[in-house]
Order: C-alpha cells, then sequence, then structure tokens
C-alpha cells in the first residue's frame, strides 16, 4: 500500500496533522496514534450535536476514543460515501436529515405488525409480574426516583483505592433528610418517599446494606424495562443508518477538528467544541469557557495550565437553572478580577445567564501587566508602611488621652509627642526628596533621563523577563484534562491569540492625558535647566572661578 503524504501545521506550539481532502480523512487509521492530538474525551459538556455524538459512542461507556472515531470513517466507506464531500456540506443532506427525523417520530404511530404486537405483549406480561414490578403500579415511578440518585449513591459507598482493609471507625450511613446536599436533596427526599419507605420503611439513614438490598430488587426490573420490544424495527434501523450517514455528512469534520486536531480552536472564525459560550466582566469578553463539574477536583489539576483561571457560577432567574463553568483570563489585567464579582455570560444559544466569580487561580496574563507589578507592589508596600507609622501614632496618642484621668499635663504632653513624631516623618520624607531633588540637579538632562530609564529597566525587566517564559508556558490541555479529556499534546497559545481569546475594551484616546503627560516631562525638564543653570549660585562662583584661571593662563 502506497504510503500517504501528510500535511502538517503548527499551532499551540505543536505540530498538527492538517486534514484538507477526503483523502486525508481515509487515511487517518493509518496515522501514528501519538499524532492524534485528542486520545479520548468525554461526550457531555459540548457545544456540538448530540446525536451525532451518541453515534461516536459506539459502546455507549460516555466516551469516545480513536478508535470509535475510525469505526465512524470505516463506516461512511463501506456506503460509498465520498469524503471529501464532508469538506463542502450540502444543503440538500439537511433538507434529507429533516425528512428522515420526521419519519422516525410518526414511526411510534404506525400500526405494528403481527409479530411486534406478540412480542410486545409477551414484554408486558413480564414487566407486570408481581416478582418484577414489585410495587404493583408504584414501580415505574419508584424505579425513576431510584435511577436519579443511583450513581450519586454508589459513590457515596465506594470507598476510597486507598482505603486501608480495616476501617477507623464506622462506615457513615447516607442521610436522606434535610442535611443533605442542596443540589440532590430534592431527589434524595423523592427516592426516600417512593422508594425507601414503600420497601423497607421510613427512615432518615441508609447503610450500604439497605442500598445494597433496594438496588437489587430494582435490577429485575432495569432488565427488563430494557428489553422492551422496539415496534417496526427493520424500517427503524433502515432510517437510524440513514441518519447516521447524514449526520456524519454534515458534522463528522467538525469533530474531527477538535480531535485529530485542534484547528478550530486556533482558526479565528470558528470555536472549538467545548467553548462553552462568552463571559464579560471588568470591560473584558472572555472567550475560553469551560464547563465544569465539580470544582474542587478540577481546581487541583487546571492549576498546572499555568493560566489565570476563573471560577463561575451561573444562574438564571427565570427558570432557575444552575450552572458551573471556568473561564481563562489571556490578556489584560487581573487586578479587577475577585471572587464575588459580578457578570454576564452567553452560551452558545445565545440566552444569558447572571454570572459571579466564586474563586480566582491567580497568574499574570500580560506582559504589560508585569512591567507594572513592581511599581504596584512597591507603591502598595510604601502606603501600607505610611498607613502602619500612622496608625502607631494614633494608637499611642489614644492611648496617653485615655489616661488623661491621671493628668492634664501628662494626656497634653503625650499628644504633644505624637505631634511632633508625625513632624519629624514628614520632615524626614521632605529631606529625602530634597536629597534627591538637590542629586537630580546636578546632573544634565539626558544623563538624568538615562538614569530614569536605567531605573526602570531595573526595576520592571526581571519581572517582564519572568513573565515572558511563564506566558510561553501556559497550557489548555491541562484545563481540558481537568474536565476529563485524555490530550497528547501541548496546547499552548501565540501572545496575539491570547488578546482574542480575551477581548478587552479599547481605551479611547484621551487628548487630556496626553496633554498631561507632555506637561509633567516639559515641568521636569525646565525644572532641571533651571537648577543647572540658575539656582546654583555655588555652581556658577565655581564656572566663573575656572573662566578666571583659563583667563589668567592664557
Amino acid at each position: 500500500m502506497e504510503k500517504h503524504s501528510w500535511r502538517w501545521f503548527n499551532a499551540g506550539g505543536s505540530w498538527q496533522v492538517d486534514l484538507r481532502s477526503g483523502e486525508d480523512i481515509a487515511n487517518l487509521c493509518r496515522l501514528d496514534r501519538k499524532h492524534f492530538l485528542v486520545m479520548s474525551m468525554p461526550v457531555g459538556n459540548l457545544r456540538f450535536d448530540d446525536r451525532t455524538l451518541k453515534f461516536l459512542d459506539a459502546d455507549r461507556d460516555g466516551r469516545i476514543k480513536i478508535d470509535e472515531v475510525l469505526g465512524a470513517i470505516e463506516f461512511l466507506k463501506a456506503r460509498d460515501v465520498d469524503l471529501g464531500a464532508l469538506f463542502a456540506p450540502s444543503e440538500a443532506d439537511r433538507v434529507r436529515l429533516k425528512e428522515v427525523m420526521d419519519k422516525e417520530e410518526n414511526l411510534a404511530s404506525q400500526e405494528p405488525g403481527e409479530s411486534d404486537r406478540k412480542a410486545l405483549a409477551e414484554w408486558e406480561d413480564r414487566i407486570s409480574s408481581k416478582d418484577v414490578s414489585f410495587l404493583g403500579d408504584d414501580t415505574a415511578q419508584a424505579y425513576k426516583a431510584f435511577i436519579a440518585v443511583q450513581d450519586v449513591a454508589e459513590k457515596y459507598f465506594t470507598p476510597a483505592e486507598d482505603a486501608p482493609i480495616v476501617m477507623e471507625a464506622p462506615e457513615k450511613p447516607l442521610p436522606l433528610d434535610e442535611r443533605i446536599n442542596p443540589k440532590f436533596r430534592e431527589a434524595v427526599l423523592e427516592f426516600r418517599a417512593k422508594c425507601v419507605a414503600p420497601v423497607l420503611g421510613d427512615m432518615v439513614e441508609m447503610d450500604r446494606l439497605s442500598w445494597k438490598k433496594l438496588a437489587g430488587m430494582f435490577l429485575a426490573y432495569g432488565k427488563v424495562l430494557d428489553s422492551k420490544p422496539v415496534m417496526n424495527a427493520d424500517l427503524l434501523s433502515r432510517l437510524e443508518d440513514e441518519e447516521k450517514v447524514l449526520r456524519y455528512k454534515l458534522y463528522l469534520l467538525e469533530f474531527l477538528e477538535n480531535f485529530v486536531n485542534m484547528k478550530r480552536l486556533y482558526s479565528e472564525k470558528d470555536a472549538a467544541i467545548f467553548q462553552m459560550g462568552a463571559l464579560r466582566i471588568d470591560a473584558k469578553e472572555l472567550e475560553l469557557c469551560f464547563a465544569v463539574d465539580g470544582d474542587a477536583a478540577h481546581q487541583a489539576l487546571s492549576g498546572r495550565s499555568n493560566c489565570c483561571v476563573l471560577y463561575v457560577k451561573l444562574t438564571r432567574p427565570a427558570d432557575k437553572a444552575q450552572r458551573s463553568i471556568c473561564a481563562v483570563v489571556t490578556a489584560g489585567t487581573i487586578a479587577g478580577l475577585y471572587a464575588g464579582r459580578n457578570g454576564v455570560f452567553t452560551d452558545c444559544s445565545g440566552s444569558e445567564w447572571e454570572a459571579c466569580i466564586t474563586k480566582v487561580v491567580e497568574a499574570q496574563v500580560s506582559l504589560a501587566e508585569a512591567f507594572w507589578m513592581p511599581w504596584r507592589k512597591l507603591g502598595e508596600g510604601v502606603g501600607a508602611m505610611i498607613k502602619k507609622f500612622f496608625g502607631d501614632r494614633e494608637s499611642a496618642g489614644a492611648k496617653s488621652l485615655q489616661g488623661a484621668s491621671r493628668g492634664v499635663e501628662a494626656g497634653g504632653a503625650a499628644l504633644a509627642s505624637s505631634v511632633a513624631a508625625i513632624g519629624i516623618g514628614i520632615g524626614m520624607v521632605g529631606a529625602a526628596a530634597a536629597s534627591v531633588m538637590a542629586a537630580v540637579s546636578k546632573m544634565d538632562a539626558w544623563r538624568f533621563s538615562l538614569s530614569l530609564a536605567a531605573l526602570v529597566l531595573v526595576v520592571s525587566l526581571p519581572s517582564v523577563v519572568l513573565t515572558w517564559f511563564k506566558l510561553r508556558r501556559r497550557d489548555l490541555g491541562a484545563i481540558l484534562n481537568a474536565g476529563g479529556w485524555a490530550v497528547n499534546r501541548t496546547m499552548g497559545f501565540s501572545m496575539a491569540r491570547a488578546r482574542l481569546f480575551t477581548k478587552c475594551a479599547k481605551r479611547p484616546a484621551c487628548k487630556l492625558c496626553i496633554a498631561l503627560v507632555v506637561a509633567v516631562i516639559l515641568a521636569v525638564a525646565s525644572y532641571v535647566c533651571w537648577m543647572r543653570y540658575f539656582s546654583c549660585p555655588a555652581l556658577c562662583k565655581n564656572t566663573a572661578v575656572e573662566v578666571s584661571a583659563e583667563g589668567i593662563e592664557k
């Protein structure tokens, strides 16, 4: 077999295979799996066609793996589909998909054949038997309530993998009252009323043995329920097969460009399937928003991304819906972002949610922020020192005034000493400022400018250099990994792309600000010149002596 020639593109710090033709897609089965950007991913929390995800998840385990993706391509090959057509989805396919979906919906209303009616009658006899429907007509509702809490209860009763063989304390039972987490409270209370009370009696706590007993009783009902025969199964199978072909032709390429490579993420026109919308907050629009299930576990891993990550709670008062996302800040500054700050999130369908930051994982996001950070910390340190100085003086004065009952003179003396101490402090600051200005006055303008530039570089340059290296190590793959993805490569991004992921409001040019800056520069230059040539008698005297000496020598 002739070897296929792949084309590559560099994005995010890694070389990725480029899919440009149907031949490229057909030969993905021959591509070294180390070159797939994603090896496995969950099917939930994606901005993608749900039915296509269901078809791709062939083993129904909630994850899509490389073999299942290659199986979808082989499925199209077996039906002689031109894979080049995936690059230009046709409107005719969309119309035909709508027709197929309508036929599938109408299929339930069609009269089943004799064999289907016989199979359905046998199934109804099995599920209505006392051994299966042990709660009679209430069994269906009880089973629904059981399924709603099954995953949560199983996790609660499953010990940690590193748990010792002998436990230090008895296992805690599962509460079934108001102590339960509000997120699951409604489902647990319904489970208690419809499942626990009719079978085991009303109880406020359930231990592992009681849970296992109840789960075993519902096991038979679940198996029979899943075996319900499908009416007109042959026709439905043919319709689903056609639907699968149409959906792959319409959506498979987009999926491949979020699995084999991340072309959609690094494109200015498209968005990746894990980008859930845009968060507007602090004069920024954050486009890197990921769905989050379980903040604590996610935060433990997302810190490895070297990115500034905001954990945000979303609420929609109209229908009392709640969600959690994390948003990555890639440009601007983070000084105005803090827990409790509110914003607005717009999801991919255009719906707006109230957003509130619950946690900020801090990291520097731009070189401009790194440049000013030492100065900001210096200002904060000086401010803290001044605040502490005056605070200590004020406390001392207050204590002295409280002791004024011992004598007015003592209080007056203490107050006078406090005022004197404050005066001394102000005098020290003034003396330091005078010394600095005196030193500046002895400099030429070019020396003053060079010294000022050197001072700025000495303070800011190390911070800028260190931040530049940190920004190059940012990795979105760590955030996807925290969400359950198995990412095979680094997913970095450039400074230019960072400004597209986080769009900051552009400040209009302020003529007044520019005028003030120019005025300050002119004022400093004028002051230096005045001090240098007009306000230093000693300097002028020395200059006159030098001239006279030169005249005598001549």
